[in-house]
């Protein structure tokens, strides 16, 4: 339920202005125990045996905001909303709090008409979608969730239209352009590399009863590079295609997704890691580094609620990723995690949860599993 911000930092606004702020946010946290064994590895560069164990307090996406809206009349209103994350445990720091890195924007809203924002905007992925993922867990904690199905959430700085909903159907579009997300000099040699383009976003959505689809597009200018061996490396628009579907209603739920990605960030933390060796010399500024490359992935989620206690189990499938159109042999995973929640309250549920995540198939490059478990709590406000 909202509330309405009545706080010493506001005593100086007007009273008007303090009766449309409202403040709202999620703290959530838990403790999270990883450990990941590699076998077979003919590479020098990749260690066989099991890595240290690593536990920690680790935040869960712990978030605050304030939002607000005034009454234009004839059904139109002005809207704003500031929203920061925040950590509670590692993995933050400055770099990671800093004020109105979540979604903040301004923009107009009509009944019948829709909404225009302009600001820091989610993508259609991170926006609505996102069912098939119904664990807490923290940043890195790929076992814990399935956090490399949805590596393809993302903000951009942009303008979006959100529309109306008809007979359960609506749909947004978002646009970033390109000096919002590379705003050097366009004559600068820092102008053209990889990420520097202009990025779209488009989201379809349906309800029914319980049912619902959803589908995501994103459309990324200069994403990748073809690893073609030349000096002059050609830059590659890339693409994400995500859909989602399932049922939630009397106590059921299933949620099942399947993601297409070409040119952006891989599922493979290898082919990541050794795009951004052999790229480092780029002028890439500040965004990914990433080969040309495809990848497939599907995901799986049931759980039913009984009473206070919702146990649920996810299954994902990554198959072999493509590189410069050549299918990249033991690339893929397949990941499992098993747990339950428990509500104290309509905002407040405590979550317990095992992860199992296995890389690649023991050829060439290896096979990694990592064994995973999380305990945490989360309150809503």
């Amino acid at each position: 339920m909202k509330k309405t911000l009545i706080a010493l930092a506001l005593t100086t606004l007007p009273v008007a202005a303090m009766a449309e702020v409202v403040l709202y946010g999620q703290m959530k946290a838990g403790y999270e125990v990883n450990s990941s064994k590699t076998t077979g590895s003919l590479d020098p560069e990749i260690r066989n045996g099991r890595d240290p164990y690593l536990n920690g307090i680790a935040d869960y996406g712990s978030r605050i905001g304030f939002k607000g809206s005034e009454d234009l009349g004839n059904g139109l209103k002005a809207i704003w909303q500031v929203e920061s994350r925040i950590h509670l445990g590692h993995g933050g720091g400055d770099s990671g709090d800093k004020w109105a890195n979540r979604d903040s924007f301004i923009g107009l809203q009509h009944d019948q008409l829709g909404t225009v924002r302009a600001g820091r905007i989610s993508n259609a992925m991170n926006a609505n979608m996102d069912v098939v993922d119904a664990w807490e867990y923290g940043d890195g904690s790929d076992a814990l969730g399935l956090g490399k199905f949805t590596r393809t959430d993302a903000r951009y700085v942009g303008i979006a239209y959100d529309s109306p909903e008809w007979a359960g159907f609506n749909f947004n579009v978002l646009y970033s352009p390109r000096d919002n997300v590379n705003g050097r000099d366009r004559k600068s040699e820092y102008n053209s590399g990889i990420g520097s383009g202009d990025k779209y976003s488009l989201g379809l959505n349906y309800k029914n009863s319980g049912f619902y689809a959803k589908y995501g597009f994103d459309y990324l200018k200069n994403s990748a590079v073809k690893n073609s061996g030349e000096e002059n490396e050609e830059l590659k628009d890339g693409q994400v295609h995500r859909l989602e579907g399932g049922y939630d209603a009397n106590n059921l739920f299933v949620g099942v997704g399947y993601q297409y990605t070409k040119n952006t960030s891989s599922y493979n933390s290898r082919l990541n890691t050794l795009a951004a060796t052999e790229l480092g010399g780029e002028n890439v500024g500040d965004h990914s580094l990433t080969w040309d490359n495809q990848g497939q992935e599907a995901a799986l989620t049931v759980g039913y609620h009984f009473g206070n206690v919702f146990p649920k189990i996810s299954y994902a499938h990554g198959w072999d990723v493509k590189i410069d159109g050549t299918k990249e042999k033991n690339t893929k995973y397949d990941q499992i995690v098993l747990g339950a929640d428990y509500d104290f309250s309509k905002r407040t549920t405590a979550n317990v949860q095992a992860g199992w995540l296995r890389e690649g198939n023991g050829e060439d490059n290896g096979k990694t599993k990592t064994t995973a478990f999380g305990v945490g709590l989360k309150h809503t406000f």
